[in-house]
């Protein structure tokens, strides 16, 4: 099978295995601790007020309203609870004493000092990774040929000699894929992707992963993002009209892991790109140049 395997997915091993692979990534997912985030006096005057009234389910309600800011523990029952819109919350927790007490009681073993503390502290590295490479795109494309577009209606208006290249929410990429393009989504969600280029008439649409560790969710995510890039495929195979296709930008440990090396090689053959985001613009690049020969 390695020699089907997709080259751009073969320079990705040889990187990682033979060069500073890590150390190249920290231009797209740096490795800095988000800063602390500090309460509103009036709500952290709120906090201490509470807790020193010992109206412990109080404090805990009010915590978990703050959209903005993390519940002091990860507790599953806080994170249900914060997911909830604040109509349905009221009732929910109405319903369920017995889990406001649990948290009551969880929140006030912490002391004054650590509830606070706990609020504000820093965002999770790893759930910042996907802004990240948006912020990369961004500020990594800004020269030519590639013109980074605020709208993705604007990738219509792409001319021949540029690669138009748009990274903003992925809820508007997947409404410009369903509603400008035209195509039906295989499953809900399918389209709400990274980002998406237009390199002359092909649109090339891209799932961002970073995976720091094996097993548990790390699994789910590899195994929906190469998923993505078989449905594109065979998507890109009968469609008549537009061309659009899927590619993996897939770093961190999976290159590392061979369990999850093996699953990317089953995978990536033949067109079926999955690769580092260090190789985007190479790739963009490689892909243009091939579409602007006379003869292809």
């Amino acid at each position: 099978m390695l020699d089907r395997l997709n080259p751009w997915t073969l320079k990705t091993w040889e990187l990682a295995q033979k060069s500073n692979y890590l150390d190249k990534l920290l231009e797209i997912y740096p490795a800095e601790l988000p800063p602390e985030r500090p309460l509103p006096n009036n709500v952290k005057n709120q906090i201490v007020r509470l807790y020193q009234s010992e109206k412990y389910e109080d404090l805990v309600t009010l915590l978990i309203s703050l959209k903005d800011y993390p519940f002091p523990i990860e507790h599953p029952y806080a994170a249900l609870l914060r997911h909830l819109g604040d109509s349905n919350r009221k009732k929910v927790i109405s319903c369920n004493p017995q889990i406001i007490r649990i948290l009551a009681e969880a929140t006030a073993s912490l002391g004054l000092d650590n509830i606070i503390r706990g609020v504000e502290r820093p965002k999770d590295i790893n759930r910042m990774l996907g802004a990240k490479f948006k912020e990369w795109i961004n500020r990594k494309f800004r020269k030519e040929p590639f013109n980074v577009v605020n709208n993705p209606n604007q990738l219509l208006e792409c001319r021949s000699n540029e690669i138009c290249i748009y990274a903003g929410s992925d809820e508007s990429i997947a409404d410009f894929i369903k509603n400008r393009l035209g195509l039906k989504e295989p499953e809900q969600g399918f389209f709400n992707r990274d980002v998406i280029a237009k390199v002359k008439d092909i649109y090339i649409v891209g799932e961002a992963r970073f995976l720091s560790t094996p097993g548990g969710s790390q699994n789910r995510d590899l195994g929906n993002t190469l998923n993505f890039v078989e449905k594109m495929e065979e998507m890109l195979r009968v469609m008549k009209g537009v061309k659009i296709k899927g590619i993996a930008l897939i770093d961190g440990i999976v290159w590392y892991y061979k369990k999850y090396t093996d699953r990317v090689i089953k995978v990536a053959v033949g067109d079926k790109v999955v690769m580092s985001a260090l190789f985007l613009e190479e790739y963009l690049l490689d892909t243009f140049e091939e579409l602007s020969q006379p003869f292809r």
